[in-house]
């Protein structure tokens, strides 16, 4: 009954995005692809380019509706989703789909303590077993980001020559830019490619800047490491 009640399920969702408008469905997959960069650090999600290379129709049904149509919604911020995304996933014990969202949180501003409040929470509603199984998955996570940040030679403070601008890159992703007496004036995410930076600030807007020489360039400003 319940593979009969699936396959009809799979049969009309599959009519269903059928039906809609070549057109359509292409502005709701650039969309879909759209947010997962923004999710992801500006990269395409593995996960889902290995399903566009080996099943090509689900692949467009994700990006068109779950990100397409619901991800985009403007209901709710990115970090307010993934908190409830990673809440519904570690009630349910779908752990790939935890860490990934999980991963997804920590680039929108969600902390690592507040990631492990939510494994906490799940006790209630799921029961210990599925939060130990969360808090497993959390902590491969945790482990992966810090072995890929700790290979990281830009971590640390970096200042303008008069002390004004303080500019830290966190090993968690995170930066944290200080004006003044502004201590947390700008704040957000950052990827670094070779001798690249790129910034997300949490407000939405992006920047740039490269490390030349010891030296980092960003925003028309030259910053120096503190040692």
């Amino acid at each position: 009954m319940r593979s009969f009640a699936m396959t009809t399920i799979c049969t009309a969702a599959g009519a269903l995005f059928a039906a809609v408008p070549a057109l359509a469905q292409d502005d709701r997959i650039a969309r879909g692809e759209a947010i997962v960069r923004t999710l992801n650090g500006g990269q395409a999600q593995p996960t889902l380019e290995g399903l566009r290379r080996d099943f090509p129709f689900l692949a467009d049904a994700i990006a068109g509706y779950a990100l397409g149509d619901v991800w985009a919604r403007p209901g709710l911020d990115h970090r307010t989703r993934q908190i409830a995304a990673v809440a519904a996933f570690a009630a349910l014990g779908h752990r790939p789909f935890l860490k990934v969202h999980a991963g997804y949180a920590l680039n929108h501003g969600v902390t690592a303590e507040e990631l492990k409040e939510i494994v906490y929470l799940t006790t209630v509603p799921a029961g210990f077993p599925r939060a130990i199984e969360a808090a497993q998955t959390l902590g491969e996570l945790f482990e992966e980001r810090s072995k890929a940040m700790a290979s990281q030679p830009y971590v640390g403070m970096w200042v303008t020559a008069d002390g004004n601008v303080r500019h830290e890159l966190l090993p968690n992703g995170r930066y944290v830019e200080a004006r003044g007496t502004r201590e947390k004036a700008y704040q957000g995410r950052y990827t670094i490619k070779g001798d690249h930076i790129d910034y997300v600030d949490d407000t939405g807007f992006t920047a740039d800047g490269d490390f030349v020489d010891g030296v980092l360039h960003h925003g028309g400003m030259i910053l120096h490491r503190r040692k």
